[in-house]
């Protein structure tokens, strides 16, 4: 495995020296497709999207263009498609989902031998849907790929762990780079499991397949206090370890087991919707809780 990360990693970092001039640092929203989506009155969706330019927002980041069996068929793709094109016309960059697998924090705790074999089936699939947007949108209408799986700072804060993991990402930007010069981007998140600086030390080590790495920064969670997220988000700068930050403009509303939040109040959300991240990717998430869209779509 040794042999092949090394070459992996030197060819992404070759991969990464080729990105054009125009992969800047984008101003983004995640929109995470839910099928539930589709009950929304299909002539709100381009005042969805031109709500969302209106805030100073050039990017849709879809979080996915395919969650386990939701949005495998053609009739849910092509509405997801429809609304990727009223994105792009509202003015929008879209950087497209690949393939999310509901079980995947189950399935990353197996072994590390059993791992490889499932990070291949999952590539061979994210090839698969990667080559189905360039078929329904185009090539050109891509502005990046976005891997839908979040790394955290326990399962992965072993040195032989993070190398499984690095191999992945190293080939999936690898194949993704062939079909364009497009930056390929993925998130962690931090909840206490490592210290500040080790933490910064593995998305330096991630980052360096090639892969553009936004930290979410936890404050929608709610995990770790202000002053705690502080010292992690701090580390990252210091080592210039990650692309990006994704911003939370939500309240969670439930436990570490499942994902449920609610909207800020709009106040608190134009506070946050006004930061930056200086010379690197601003991200939102997400949509779904945008107070620009008045609640269009459901929580």
């Amino acid at each position: 495995m040794a042999c092949t990360w090394v070459r992996l990693l030197r060819l992404a970092a070759c991969l990464a020296l080729a990105l054009p001039l125009w992969a800047q640092a984008m101003t983004g929203i995640i929109y995470q497709p839910q099928l539930r989506d589709m009950e929304v009155p299909a002539e709100r969706w381009p005042a969805i999207f031109a709500a969302v330019r209106a805030q100073g927002i050039d990017t849709l980041v879809v979080q996915w263009g395919r969650y386990g069996d939701a949005f495998a068929d053609k009739a849910s793709f092509a509405w997801l498609v429809l609304r990727v094109q009223e994105a792009r016309a509202a003015g929008l960059n879209i950087v497209a989902g690949l393939s999310a697998d509901p079980d995947f924090f189950e399935r990353q705790q197996q072994p590390g031998n059993v791992l490889g074999g499932y990070f291949r089936r999952m590539a061979d699939d994210n090839r698969t849907l990667a080559q189905r947007w360039i078929a329904a949108i185009g090539k050109d209408a891509i502005a990046g790929w976005y891997l839908p799986i979040e790394i955290d700072d326990k399962r992965w804060r072993d040195d032989s762990a993070a190398d499984v993991v690095a191999l992945h990402l190293a080939r999936e930007v690898g194949f993704l780079r062939t079909l364009g010069e497009r930056p390929v981007y993925v998130t962690s998140f931090f909840v206490g499991n490592m210290a500040p600086d080790r933490y910064a030390g593995l998305l330096a080590r991630l980052s360096a397949t090639g892969v553009n790495l936004w930290v979410q920064d936890g404050a929608g969670v709610g995990r770790l206090r202000p002053s705690e997220r502080a010292l992690y988000l701090d580390a990252i700068a210091h080592r210039n370890a990650a692309s990006g930050t994704v911003f939370e403009i939500f309240r969670s509303t439930g436990d570490a087991s499942a994902f449920r939040a609610e909207p800020l109040p709009p106040a608190e959300a134009a506070a946050i919707l006004a930061r930056r991240t200086d010379g690197k990717d601003s991200v939102f998430f997400s949509l779904r809780y945008l107070p620009a869209i008045g609640g269009a779509l459901p929580y």
